[in-house]
């Protein structure tokens, strides 16, 4: 039976961590699994995407039992999140064993109990899974979202506009998110993120600069979501205003390029000049130190700066 946002929430208060002897269900399921997949691979040798439970196994190290408590959110809130957010987002253990994979595998530094304490700014954020993570670890962490027009008939589509080309929060849209102000009226995840008590900033992420300082945090990320900003074509521009926010690293992960653009030779040209330009990027002392293939694709990047930047007589 499909289970309506309510329903999901109630089903992960009765069954936390998604299992039915909770949270102390799930990690023994993890250890069977870091044993099993391991066999797999030794018997088979088939290169296969791991899931998220997968690498969490193959780690060690689950997310914290605290995280296994569903989104305390009131019936208002739950009614607005009901028409906006889909499904696979209310359930709170599964959204953080997302972001928790991730960060698991490409910022270890930020996964360290009595770490250093960085300031890091996380772009689309949505149920803001990966700030809590960040919190958790000690972290000032700061979200970024917005209402973005995905293929909506007869308006802006972000996803193929230039930077600074149309300023969606300067446009009202037909669904009464952005008022046309430059403020968000309905934001889908604003329920959650209030509930969670998270510093999320809403503003267009297509239009540069941001409304922050030069360097204002050590390390700026961005997980599937560069792709709704703008045309490839001009990706590198807003990777360049990631890096005048960050001190020490940038973490980049796109979505690979959906089916219904392969075809679009324009758009995949573009797409394939950026996986270059990223591999090579250096740039104000930042250098690309990883670049991996996640769902078959080149899609991930890390860049990090090495060393201090050269600057010309005029700086």
């Amino acid at each position: 039976m499909r289970l309506d946002h309510a329903r999901l929430i109630e089903h992960e208060r009765r069954f936390p961590a998604g299992e039915k002897d909770g949270y102390a269900g799930f990690v023994k399921y993890l250890e069977t699994l870091r044993r099993e997949f391991y066999g797999r691979f030794l018997e088979t040798r088939i290169p296969t995407q791991p899931s998220v439970n997968e690498v969490i196994a193959a780690f060690g190290a689950p997310p914290p039992q605290k995280f296994s408590e569903p989104y305390d959110i009131s019936p208002e809130g739950l009614e607005q999140i009901s028409k906006t957010v889909q499904r696979k987002y209310v359930v709170r253990f599964k959204n953080i064993r997302r972001s928790w994979s991730i960060l698991l595998q490409h910022l270890p530094e930020l996964m360290i109990e009595g770490g250093p304490s960085r300031d890091v700014l996380e772009m689309s954020t949505a149920h803001g899974a990966t700030l809590e993570i960040l919190r958790h670890f000690g972290h000032r962490a700061v979200g970024n979202d917005f209402a973005n027009f995905l293929g909506r008939r007869g308006g802006a589509d972000s996803r193929f506009r230039g930077v600074n080309e149309v300023d969606l929060s300067a446009v009202k849209d037909d669904h009464h998110l952005n008022r046309g102000d430059g403020t968000v009226e309905n934001w889908p995840y604003q329920p959650i993120v209030e509930s969670l008590g998270l510093d999320v900033r809403l503003f267009d992420a297509g239009h540069v600069p941001y409304p922050f300082e030069r360097k204002s945090f050590d390390t700026v990320i961005c997980f599937d979501a560069l792709e709704h900003y703008c045309h490839p074509r001009d990706w590198m521009t807003v990777i360049e205003e990631f890096v005048r926010l960050a001190r020490q690293s940038v973490l980049v992960i796109t979505n690979p390029v959906q089916g219904h653009l392969v075809d679009d030779v324009d758009y995949v040209k573009h797409f394939h000049a950026f996986q270059q330009q990223m591999r090579q990027f250096s740039r104000e002392g930042f250098q690309c130190v990883h670049a991996g293939v996640n769902r078959n694709q080149l899609t991930v990047y890390k860049l990090m700066r090495t060393h201090a930047p050269r600057l010309t007589p005029a700086e």
